[in-house]
């Protein structure tokens, strides 16, 4: 008689307790990953960044010249991350000479960290409330300096007729 058959079983009995124990971890998991609120940021796909000019009504080459306030991304999620730039031309639409731009706290939430010193072209919708534009992972905006060159070319071959009256200075 071989004593090997009782062993097996106990084994077998074994290897299915930790299945099963680990099925109810993994289910646990997904419950609780399912509870938490969802806060991951999702953009579409862009398109090509001369292509989101085009169709575009604001397009402006910015240098960023100070953080107003720059929120921890874990603590202070819930607020927004503030710099001031200087227009150093506008490709399309009225700008103002110094430009508020703001983003969320942290890349889950979208948000982006500027560099101060750093040359930008943005592609902006409307204003805030407060003035500032929003800037965001989704939002369309590139450093000059990664810009291809022949978007660099394109953007300096436009040359907008822009008179803007009542912009603030």
């Amino acid at each position: 008689r071989p004593p090997a058959r009782p062993a097996r079983g106990a084994m077998a009995r074994a290897t299915l307790v930790r299945a099963a124990a680990l099925a109810l971890a993994a289910v646990a998991a997904l419950v609780a990953a399912a509870a938490a609120p969802a806060s991951a940021c999702s953009c579409s796909v862009a398109p090509p960044f001369l292509d989101a000019v085009a169709a575009s009504s604001l397009v402006v080459d910015v240098k960023v010249v100070e953080t107003v306030f720059l929120p921890h991304p874990i603590n202070e999620q819930g607020k927004k991350a503030v710099w001031s730039a200087r227009l150093l031309r506008s490709y399309k639409g009225c700008a103002p000479s110094t430009i508020g731009l703001w983003s969320g706290a942290n890349p889950a939430l979208c948000g982006v960290r500027l560099t101060v010193g750093v040359r930008y072209v943005f592609i902006l919708g409307a204003p805030n409330s407060d003035g500032n534009y929003r800037v965001s992972l989704c939002g369309r905006f590139r450093r000059w300096d990664d810009l291809s060159y022949r978007d660099q070319q394109a953007l300096r071959k436009m040359r907008p007729n822009y008179y803007c009256p009542n912009m603030p200075q």
